[in-house]
């Protein structure tokens, strides 16, 4: 296999139970999904990881690599401010270097940050991987399992992994449930003929009917007005952006796209006669929710989500409406983010935040629709965070928190910098021999410089006179 960006032999990374491919010269990696679950059960994940191949494929002007093992186009996806390669037939996954450290900072209690691919994976591996685990009847070290895979025939190696699938499907109920509705309906293109073409067609029949007529033979002209009648049926009109689906007694036969005048068979109907199915960007606002952080504390959220219809026939079919099946799982998405993360945090805690991660939020936001929205087959452009506040019912008290940590914070600030100002002039005095002080002259003098430097009010001196 070599490397579809340097064309050059790619190298086995083999350890721990991972097969890996990477390329020593771009340090991008060629991983699989079950590889990348294996990293995960490694790590502290907070979330599921989502599978890069289940995702659709985005639309962009940058030009498509080969998949190194079959040869074939990869897809480009996005998720967490990346663009990685994947090959639907493989199942597997290309990623640039840093990307995959990436892509697991998506779901780790403690994000990893951007690192070299083979610095992560090694990171991984010495210290995230348990040392020592002792082997049960559900659970076994992955060294046991390597063994165990190589001994055992391909019949049994296969149901290990349906089992290990079937496990991870419970855990992920949404593709569970949507999984069987996927394969009803794909969208194709239906065959048509431009519509001018066709009305000079008619035209030179009526002229034949008119002529039938004429000479006395009225039953053929008859013919000829019927086919032209039922000719004009097939006339379709669309707009830029804009598509019909077409069905033939009940059965699917294509998707008419491209403005312009066509002509179809005239037996196909649309199922939206009056209003053809816009393919154009649109918007979705559901309003704000109240939804409780990973804190517990009730927030107010509202989305935007940017979406478009990219199959039809999914959305025409597989659903009942696709605009109101959209709103159900966006709010069903936002509702697993948000309380899964907390509203807010200190610096140096290091975790993801809503208010401080917000394209990092947005991202995960709109795979997780993503997901969700595939069998109605429609794309999600985008997916951001409008509203974010406290509830009501806390925000005043929530309001006194940040006021009081403000306060601190500016305290802090003050008495660091009212420490150093009565460092320096203790210093100045003792280089300067301007003043020989005692220990309790010290002591006096900054007490005295600490509560003019750190009162809130203006210090007023107090004149005392020895008589």
């Amino acid at each position: 296999m070599n490397c579809p960006k340097c064309n050059i032999e790619l190298t086995g990374y083999n350890r721990n139970g991972l097969n890996i491919y990477y390329c020593k010269n771009c340090k991008a990696v060629w991983i699989s999904f079950n590889a990348l679950q294996r990293i995960g059960e490694w790590l502290d994940l907070k979330a599921p990881l989502v599978n890069p191949v289940e995702m659709e494929p985005l639309k962009i002007k940058e030009e498509l690599r080969n998949c190194p093992t079959c040869a074939k186009t990869m897809h480009k996806v996005f998720f967490n401010g990346i663009i990685a390669d994947k090959c639907v037939d493989c199942k597997s996954v290309w990623f640039d270097n840093g990307e995959l450290s990436k892509y697991f900072s998506l779901f780790m209690k403690q994000p990893a940050g951007v690192i070299d691919n083979l610095v992560f994976l090694e990171k991984v591996c010495s210290s995230a991987k348990p040392k020592s685990v002792q082997p049960t009847s559900k659970q076994e070290s992955a060294e046991e399992k390597i063994v165990e895979h190589e001994q055992k025939p391909v019949q049994e190696t296969n149901t290990e992994v349906e089992k290990e699938h079937s496990v991870h499907n419970e855990n992920h109920t949404i593709n569970s449930s949507i999984s069987p509705i996927q394969g009803k309906e794909e969208e194709r293109k239906v065959i048509s003929i431009n519509g001018f073409f066709m009305l000079f067609v008619f035209f030179i029949i009526a002229l034949f009917a008119w002529l039938f007529f004429s000479i006395g033979l009225g039953f053929i002209g008859v013919i000829l007005v019927v086919l032209i009648v039922f000719g004009f049926m097939g006339f379709k009109l669309l707009k830029p952006q804009e598509a019909m689906v077409l069905t033939v007694f009940g059965k699917y036969v294509g998707t008419l796209k491209g403005a312009g005048f066509h002509w179809v068979n005239p037996l196909a109907q649309s199922i939206t006669p009056f209003v053809p199915i816009s393919l154009k960007a649109r918007t979705l606002e559901n309003g704000k929710q109240k939804i409780n952080d990973e804190l517990g504390n009730p927030i107010e959220v509202g989305i935007i989500v940017i979406w478009e219809v990219q199959d039809t026939a999914k959305a025409m079919f597989n659903v009942n409406d696709y605009n109101t099946f959209l709103s159900a799982q966006a709010d069903s998405a936002l509702r697993n983010i948000v309380r899964t993360y907390p509203y807010d945090a200190t610096e140096d805690s290091g975790k993801q935040t809503l208010r401080g991660d917000s394209q990092e939020i947005s991202a995960k936001l709109k795979a997780e629709i993503q997901k969700n929205v595939r069998v109605a087959g429609l794309n999600i452009i985008d997916a951001k965070i409008t509203h974010l506040a406290y509830a009501p019912e806390i925000a005043a008290a929530m309001l006194q928190r940040q006021q009081a940590a403000a306060i601190i914070d500016a305290k802090r600030a003050i008495v660091d910098g009212a420490v150093s100002m009565v460092e320096m002039a203790l210093n100045r005095l003792n280089e300067h021999n301007v003043v020989n002080l005692s220990d309790a002259d010290k002591a006096k003098m900054v007490n005295n410089l600490l509560v003019v430097l750190c009162g809130n009010k203006e210090a007023q001196p107090v004149l005392k006179n020895d008589i």
